[in-house]
C-alpha cells in the first residue's frame, strides 16, 4: 500500500491537475515516511493544486511532524526524503518563515514546536541532539524575533549550555 500511495503522489507531482484533499489527508494517515517526503513535497510546492484547500494549520502540523521525524530517524536521503541534517535545516528554515504568520497563528505554532524539540532533544542519542544544535537551533536563532520560544532552555539546567550554544551562533549570524 505504502509504496503505492508514494507511487501515486510522485506522478501528481509530477503533473498539473487538481489534487484532492482527502487523497492528501490518506497519504499522510499511511504514516509511511517515504510516501510522507513525497506529500511533504507536495504541501510545499503544489499547494494551490490541492482541492479544496487544507487549512494552513493542518498542513504545517504535517510539515513540522515529517521535519521532526527526519531530524529523530536520520533516514539516507532520496529523492523527496531528507536526512536528518537536511531536516533540521528545512525546520529553522520553516520556523522563519512561519514567524511571519499572523500573530494568532504563529504564537502557539512557534512554541509548539519549541516543546516538540525539547522533548525530541531530551531522548535523543548524541548525534540527534547535534542535529537539533547545529541544524535547527544555530539556525533558527539567527532570528533574533525565535530565541524567546526556546527561553525556557535558558533556565533549565540540562537544557541551559544548548541554549547558550545556539544562541552565540544565532547571534554571530543574525539575519540582517
Amino acid at each position: 500500500m505504502t509504496t503505492s500511495a508514494y507511487a501515486e503522489v510522485v506522478q501528481l507531482l509530477e503533473g498539473d491537475t487538481p489534487i484532492a484533499r482527502d487523497d492528501v489527508r490518506r497519504w499522510i494517515e499511511t504514516g509511511d515516511l517515504l510516501t510522507w517526503s513525497a506529500v511533504y513535497e507536495l504541501t510545499r510546492t503544489e499547494w494551490s493544486r490541492i482541492t479544496p484547500e487544507i487549512p494552513t494549520e493542518e498542513q504545517i502540523g504535517f510539515m513540522r511532524r515529517y521535519l521532526l521525524r527526519c531530524i529523530e530517524e536520520n533516514p539516507t536521503p532520496g529523492h523527496y526524503l531528507h536526512g536528518g541534517f537536511q531536516a533540521a535545516w528545512e525546520l529553522a528554515a520553516s520556523l522563519k518563515h512561519w514567524r511571519r504568520l499572523e500573530a494568532k497563528r504563529q504564537g502557539a505554532l512557534l512554541r509548539g514546536v519549541a516543546v516538540d524539540l525539547e522533548k525530541a532533544y531530551r531522548r535523543a542519542d548524541a548525534a540527534t541532539q547535534n542535529r537539533i544544535l547545529c541544524g535547527v537551533l544555530e539556525h533558527a536563532f539567527e532570528d533574533p524575533a525565535l530565541r524567546p520560544y526556546f527561553s525556557s532552555w535558558e533556565r533549565d539546567p540540562e537544557l541551559r549550555e544548548i541554549y547558550r550554544l545556539a544562541l552565540e551562533w544565532g547571534a554571530a549570524h543574525e539575519d540582517r
